[in-house]
């Protein structure tokens, strides 16, 4: 058997590296699934400065970016659906996917 592909050695690294519990991934529920997430508040701030003024007044939006292993978490979620988080209902705002993992945009409304 020869070395591995490119690709087998991304998609080892996803849980060895990149969602590594020991370092900063934790194990999360996610539509009522037990999985290895990253949440990633950092990345929100730097898309909100591309954003700037995109908020309505009065209206509080928890916010939230996670990481999963496409394979743990199945189908890409729909821009709108809704997506719980430890049983919290937030609503799915963007999800792009690369390399074997999930980048999921989510937002809960609150008054």
């Amino acid at each position: 058997m020869g070395a591995p592909s490119f690709k087998e050695c991304i998609a080892a690294d996803v849980s060895s590296v990149f969602l590594n519990r020991l370092e900063f991934a934790d194990t999360h529920t996610v539509n009522g699934k037990k999985m290895v997430v990253l949440v990633d508040d950092n990345e929100l701030l730097e898309r909100d400065k591309a954003k700037l003024g995109s908020h309505a007044d009065g209206v509080y939006k928890r916010r939230g970016l996670i990481y999963v292993a496409q394979k743990d978490f199945g189908k890409r979620p729909a821009i709108k659906s809704v997506l719980t988080l430890d049983g919290l209902a937030f609503r799915v705002m963007d999800c792009t996917a690369e390399a074997g993992i999930l980048a999921i945009e989510l937002e809960a409304a609150k008054t």
